[in-house]
């Protein structure tokens, strides 16, 4: 996993069939119809294969940890109070 800010980047080709439990035979699969197009633009998951079983399906590209979650709070409540500083400050001086 590659740390990369508030989430975790992670390749989901080492990971686990979901299926069979099948350990680094996924491969990536392309988006066949639109809704798999929509889906792979739109989100971070991507289509996968896996090569023993078959198994067709969606995994995710990153993961949120405790601490990120904690993180992202932090810095949504840093964001308000300085908007509420920025907010007074301006109606102090319009």
């Amino acid at each position: 996993m590659v740390k990369n800010g508030l989430v975790f980047r992670k390749n989901p080709l080492y990971e686990k069939c979901p299926s069979c439990n099948a350990v680094g035979l996924l491969r990536k699969s392309r988006a066949r119809s639109t809704k798999e197009k929509i889906i792979k633009i739109l989100t971070p998951y991507g289509m996968y294969r896996c090569k023993k079983c078959g198994w067709r399906g969606y995994r995710t590209k990153f993961i949120l940890t405790k601490q990120s979650v904690k993180n992202s709070i932090v810095y949504i409540f840093l964001i308000a109070a300085v908007a509420y500083i920025v907010l007074q400050i301006l109606k102090r001086f319009a």
